[in-house]
């Protein structure tokens, strides 16, 4: 019977560990893509101020590649949040025209940045790097016609850090849920298998009185009670139909 207990307790804390396990895991990546979206909207705020004032300027006649007033502009986006690395503008060849960082104009923006950009199915577009995220846009005209992509780089420490931060947390509920399962369960399933025991010891000795052909059996509420009485009788009637047949065989010429 210890046994039977031990297996029983032993597969209720690894189904619980599994459960809790799986529980963690999915929230932590949960609050990480949550939190990843909250600060892309949060910088593509920035980024559709910045396209209003392209296509107004656009919209005066002006050449994408000569608004003027286009790096001052991105300086000031640029300081009004603090997360953000730095804001450039490249045409649909790679190449960057404007950008928060001077050193940048005339050179090819990553690959993946155009490729992003190219195949997204709306104006918003996003890129990875290895230090930061890459939050982007895609600039048109009045005639709805692609004139350039602006994007912007901000903090991958930023998002990593609340991601951990959160994880921490969920770990230590995680394990505090574990430790009170731990707890709990073996005693709960201690008086769930004292009964399941109890009503083993019972068909064991029910089986030992039948096996005795035995009328007496010991008074029980067990939940095999009606079971061990449908099984007396079968084996009762059985036992008749054989001393029947004996007796015509014996009394056969």
């Amino acid at each position: 019977m210890g046994t039977i207990r031990f297996r029983f307790i032993s597969v209720a804390l690894v189904v619980s560990v599994f459960a809790i396990g799986m529980a963690a895991f999915l929230n932590y990546f949960k609050y990480k893509s949550t939190i990843g979206g909250i600060v892309k909207s949060r910088v593509l705020v920035i980024g559709r101020g910045i396209e209003n004032s392209v296509q107004a300027s656009l919209s005066l006649g002006m050449q994408f590649a000569d608004i003027a007033t286009l790096p001052a502009l991105l300086q000031r986006e640029k300081a009004a949040d603090r997360l953000i690395l730095g804001i450039d503008v490249f045409d649909d060849a790679g190449h960057a025209i404007y950008s928060t960082e001077p050193t940048r104009v005339g050179l090819k923006v990553p690959a993946a940045w155009t490729s992003a950009a190219e195949h997204s199915k709306s104006t918003e577009w996003s890129a990875d790097a290895p230090e930061e995220y890459i939050a982007g846009i895609s600039l048109k005209n009045n005639f709805d016609l692609t004139v350039g992509y602006l994007a912007m780089r901000y903090s991958r420490d930023y998002v990593d850090r609340a991601a951990t931060s959160a994880g921490a947390e969920i770990l230590l509920a995680a394990l505090g849920s574990l430790a009170l399962i731990a707890l709990i369960a073996p005693l709960a399933l201690i008086v769930v298998i004292r009964r399941f025991e109890r009503d083993l010891r019972t068909l064991d000795l029910a089986a030992s009185h039948l096996e005795d052909r035995g009328e007496a059996l010991l008074a029980t509420d067990s939940t095999f009670s009606m079971a061990i009485g449908q099984l007396r009788t079968s084996l009762r009637e059985a036992g008749a139909a054989l001393d029947d047949l004996r007796i015509k065989l014996d009394a056969a010429p």
